[in-house]
């Protein structure tokens, strides 16, 4: 299980005050998926996806999380529905062409309260 006072000791270093808000929000919830996510916001450095690795690790009617940046660099052959921390203007006009939705982190959260149904792709 991913400690949530490691986490909490990350998040002292985080200078970005909506990045420092989601951490602290995904920290609070009961579930893995978003302590997980939590955890992996916090580390050092962003993680970045391209939409070519969430077209291999994902099928159509997914929902996924990235905790990081999406990227627009390959295509989304198939419609997810997916949230980030941030995305390119490229890489959501590619996401938008695919007939797939995006959504912030609290938006999935408030939507999958429980987490359920949701992969993590980094």
């Amino acid at each position: 299980m991913i400690s949530k006072t490691k986490i909490a000791k990350r998040l002292e270093r985080k200078t970005n005050p909506l990045l420092r808000e989601i951490i602290v929000l995904l920290k609070k919830q009961k579930e893995g998926l978003w302590i997980r996510a939590a955890d992996l916001l916090s580390r050092p450095g962003m993680h970045s996806v391209n939409l070519e690795k969430l077209n291999k690790c994902s099928k159509e009617g997914e929902t996924i999380i990235v905790p990081g940046k999406i990227l627009a660099a390959g295509d989304l052959g198939h419609s997810v529905k997916v949230a980030a921390f941030s995305i390119s203007e490229a890489a959501l006009l590619k996401l938008k062409k695919s007939k797939s939705q995006f959504m912030t982190i609290q938006e999935l959260l408030k939507q999958f309260p429980k987490g359920s149904g949701i992969k993590i792709i980094i």
